[in-house]
């Protein structure tokens, strides 16, 4: 009897698919200068700020500008008594019929100075500005309303580099900053150039000025898809068509991205050529791992301005497409 119901089982998991937990980790591409943010917010906040600086735990920081400390909180504050960070271009693959489990940021930040200073808002954010031009935060939110129930590690920054995480689920109803809106991320909400990490804080209250470092700010997804084992051949293994991949910024002036998802394990080649289909250069040939994003940047100030093509090959897969160069 054990034997059959063994086998009933088994035969059921095989129909029914059986759910496999994947995670991808990613650091951010953009700091501070997607969607015309330095258009709404300026350039006093981190005024030489990378994304590559918050990449890593390397002590390479990125630091704001100092913010003079307001004697009383109670006063208005300006532009450069606090910081906003907004961190963008993450690059997830997450699989269109995955379902979101959790998602963790994690952060390493401390700051520079005598007056205290902590998080107006820490939240991620599914895009960058709606209408008032404001970050869209969304999801679970760290910030000052918190009280000392709630209170989390780093509200305040502390003066030595201290790493904190920052998790939630896949979807809630403790969103928002009074913890009590529903949420529900989706892989086309974190696929999104602009699914973001934003960072403010309010104005430093006391004497002298301060500074708001970061040494790395990493976020982490986690996934659950159903495997469904029926009707498919153990023998051959299929092979998912090359991804669209991402273009940005496409018109350029400067420099473009692309960014690419590996569909097979193995070689990849990214190559540019011009409108008549002579080769320009390789911008991209590496062995690569199925599932992952890639990003290649390319920029030249003496290629003239026009419609160039890019060409993707991985495998039997092939991706073409247009670059516009704005003179």
């Amino acid at each position: 009897m054990r034997k059959y119901l063994l086998l009933l089982v088994i035969l059921s998991a095989s129909l029914f698919g059986i759910a496999q937990t994947s995670s991808q980790t990613r650091t951010a591409t953009f700091l501070n200068n997607l969607n015309d943010f330095q258009a709404f917010f300026g350039n006093l906040n981190y005024p030489r700020a990378r994304a590559q600086d918050v990449a890593a735990d390397d002590n390479i920081y990125t630091c704001s500008a100092k913010m003079p400390a307001i004697k009383d909180s109670s006063k208005p504050s300006t532009s450069n008594t606090r910081s906003t960070l907004a961190l963008q271009g993450f690059g997830f693959a997450i699989p269109d019929d995955a379902t979101i489990e959790n998602i963790v940021v994690k952060v390493r930040r401390f700051k520079k100075g005598s007056p205290p200073v902590g998080d107006h808002i820490l939240s991620l954010m599914q895009r960058f500005q709606q209408s008032a031009g404001l970050p869209s935060e969304y999801g679970v939110m760290w910030s000052y309303l918190d009280d000392e129930e709630l209170a989390y590690p780093g509200r305040i920054y502390p003066a030595t580099e201290t790493e904190y995480l920052f998790p939630q689920s896949g979807s809630g109803n403790n969103g928002g900053g009074f913890h009590d809106r529903p949420y529900e991320w989706t892989p086309a909400m974190v696929n999104a150039i602009t699914f973001g990490v934003s960072i403010r804080s309010y104005p430093p209250v006391g004497k002298g000025s301060v500074q708001v470092c970061y040494d790395l700010v990493e976020v982490t997804v986690e996934y659950s898809q159903t495997a469904t084992k029926a009707g498919r051949s153990s023998v051959a293994a299929e092979v998912e068509p090359l991804k669209e991949p991402i273009i940005y910024p496409n018109p350029f002036t400067t420099k473009a991205n692309i960014q690419f998802t590996a569909s097979e394990s193995g070689r990849a080649v990214v190559e540019l050529y011009n409108i008549a289909g002579t080769k320009i250069r390789t911008l991209f040939s590496a062995n690569v791992v199925e599932g992952e994003v890639y990003n290649t940047s390319f920029g030249d100030a003496l290629l003239p301005g026009g419609v160039y093509v890019y060409k993707i090959s991985n495998g039997k897969q092939k991706r073409t497409g247009k670059l516009i160069k704005l003179d």
